[in-house]
């Protein structure tokens, strides 16, 4: 079966809005460099087109640090945290893609990625919530970015 955007992120909004995200954010992924501390995402830059040699030299991909990825707002509510985690997917300019997770929702109701982001091009950054008991994934939203020299 075959969803559109538009259908995924109706889809996806309708949801968090039930578990207590903001409408205006919730499913929209962010890309930048941020910071995690005490259950949220504190963003330092953000944007849709980044230099790899910039991040480099900042030590953006260190793990010491603000740190380059992906965030996105799912919600606080505790039956949503307690019930679901987040798992995300990136795909390189190559199209080679790689999924992470799961992971526990942030405290702050957030979910987050950091990604090598190391081959210049354009990348793709897809979130889903895992069900803590059965496993099933749903999409929360996606973005692209790209990555010059």
């Amino acid at each position: 079966m075959a969803f559109g955007k538009s259908a995924i992120a109706l889809g996806a909004t309708a949801l968090l809005g039930i578990f207590g995200a903001s409408p205006a954010s919730a499913g929209t992924p962010h890309c930048g460099v941020f910071t995690e501390d005490t259950g949220s995402v504190s963003i330092v830059t953000e944007g849709l087109e980044f230099s790899t040699s910039k991040l480099m030299n900042e030590r953006r991909f260190s793990g010491v640090g603000p740190q380059f990825g992906c965030w996105v707002e799912i919600g606080t509510s505790p039956e949503l945290r307690g019930s679901q985690t987040y798992s995300y997917r990136f795909t390189e300019p190559s199209g080679k893609s790689v999924e992470i997770g799961p992971f526990a929702i942030q405290a702050g109701g957030f979910g987050s990625g950091k990604i090598p982001a190391y081959y210049t091009g354009t990348w793709r950054m897809e979130f889903f919530l895992v069900g803590r008991d059965n496993g099933a994934k749903a999409p929360i939203g996606a973005t692209s970015f790209t990555i010059t020299p």
